[in-house]
């Protein structure tokens, strides 16, 4: 999919797996037809319908419509509400609509107040939202639940199973393939066989039930007699893999999933992806204790005690008194009540466009999402832009740091990734060396900020090249 050239909201379509090559997508309010035409150049059946620049374009149903910032430049509240139920008309997939948030408000000359808006310096009318707000707009007019994937930026589904298999997916964790380290003969005859089930395995904690995979199962039996023998032999080959704790966690992906999946009005039973049936019977048993188990981790989520306790447990992250903050790499490996209270937040906020540390604060229902550029090139980075998701409040606040003199920076990288991650050696060797040289002898609030920094490195006469240390010469 075309890249740089599309408006935000329809990138993240495209991101997201709604927006595919050989599909259909209409913009409802297109103005000069970019998104229209990017999407075009990249296979997808795009046409578009705008007020001002093309009138006269029929309006077309399509599988994804969108309806980008248009309803924040609409001074009719009952045309607003048209213009929504217009588009979701249109809509046979799903529908993005966005809008801007009250958070934009300090960087606009506001003008003059006009109905539940303004009127800009521009002489244009804007509607400004707050994220909760706007969701709960959507969701009355739509009579349907919405999806956050972006501050101001909603999808809405026309089909539950839809709105399920949308939010299962895009919270799939990583996972590590299995390490081979024993020979079988029936292994070294059907590896791609058996690779691909202990693939499924890693993925879904269980084996295949009876109707899924079914070329695959045809040839493991062909190799190996049956099913259960083919995965024996996957066990003898890999004895470093606990597959029994590999189950354990996918049980809890599961809960976690299933909690979450409550914020949106969990779903019957019978309205789950089909894959996803097959591993509540699998790993669980029920439906109902499932969803009694998932109840119990989304209740102790909103336990800031349940979550102090968890954060001073978590195997990645830095722990300070009142917050953990990680990588958002490392996101997967926290425990997974933590896990549900950080997706909490993303429930309500959507995906945020270059966020790569996160914040999740125990003394009260409260993430961050922290934007530092360059977080593996700079060996200090430099915090660019923080929104703040308060769950209780279902509200979302931005802080810009662009324009700040002496903005926060980073110090020691490595606490906040995972052990496996690619440049932890890298940072773990500049925090030595940084500390051999006094750098971080002081209180890091001291030094927590780029001029206190840069005080420093002179005061101590050094340098940073890259992520090393070097003496400076005086003189």
């Amino acid at each position: 999919m075309v890249r740089g050239v599309l408006s935000r909201p329809v990138q993240l379509a495209a991101d997201l797996g709604l927006v595919t090559t050989g599909g259909t997508f209409f913009d409802y309010g297109c103005g000069r037809g970019d998104d229209v035409a990017g999407l075009a150049r990249a296979g997808v059946t795009a046409n578009g319908w705008d007020p001002h620049f093309s009138p006269d374009v029929n309006k077309t149903s399509a599988e994804v419509v969108n309806l980008g910032y248009v309803i924040n430049v609409i001074p009719d509240p009952s045309e607003r509400r048209d213009a929504v139920l217009d588009a979701w008309e249109l809509t046979e997939r799903a529908l993005v609509v966005s809008a801007r948030l009250n958070s934009e408000l300090r960087t606009i000359s506001r003008g003059q107040p006009h109905g539940d808006g303004f009127i800009t310096g521009h002489g244009t009318f804007q509607k400004f939202y707050s994220q909760g707000e706007l969701r709960s707009w959507l969701d009355t007019i739509l009579e349907s639940e919405t999806v956050a994937i972006a501050p101001g930026i909603f999808v809405a589904f026309k089909a539950e199973s839809d709105v399920n298999e949308f939010l299962l997916r895009t919270r799939r964790r990583r996972r590590h393939a299995a390490k081979v380290s024993r020979s079988d003969r029936i292994y070294d005859e059907h590896r791609e066989s058996l690779d691909a089930l202990m693939e499924f395995f890693s993925e879904r904690g269980r084996l295949p039930a009876q109707t899924e995979q079914l070329d695959l199962q045809e040839k493991l039996k062909e190799a190996a007699g049956s099913l259960r023998r083919a995965w024996r032999v996957a066990v003898t080959v890999t004895p470093e893999t606990d597959w029994a704790t590999v189950s354990a966690e996918r049980r809890l992906d599961l809960l976690v999933d299933l909690a979450l999946l409550k914020l949106n009005r969990r779903p019957t039973f019978t309205a789950l992806p089909e894959t996803t049936r097959y591993d509540v019977r699998g790993l669980i048993g029920s439906y109902k204790q499932a969803t009694a188990e998932a109840d119990q981790l989304l209740f102790s989520a909103g336990d800031s005690q349940v979550v102090a306790n968890a954060a001073d447990k978590s195997p990645v992250g830095k722990r300070l008194p009142t917050s953990l903050y990680l990588h958002e790499s490392a996101l997967q490996e926290l425990p997974h009540v933590l896990r549900v209270y950080e997706g909490c937040a993303r429930w309500l906020v959507g995906e945020v466009d270059g966020a790569n540390i996160i914040k999740l604060a125990t003394d009260k229902p409260k993430v961050s999402y922290l934007e530092y550029p360059d977080f593996d090139r700079d060996p200090h980075p430099v915090l660019r832009r923080t929104t703040f998701v308060r769950i209780g409040a279902l509200d979302v606040d931005e802080r810009d740091y662009t324009s700040t003199a002496n903005p926060p920076i980073l110090h020691r990288k490595e606490t906040f990734v995972a052990n496996d991650y690619p440049m932890r050696q890298k940072f773990v060797r500049l925090t030595a060396q940084e500390e051999r040289f006094g750098l971080l002898d002081t209180e890091t609030r001291t030094v927590g900020n780029l001029r206190a920094w840069q005080e420093r490195l002179s005061e101590c006469g050094v340098a940073l090249r890259g992520h090393r240390v070097v003496r400076v010469k005086n003189g």
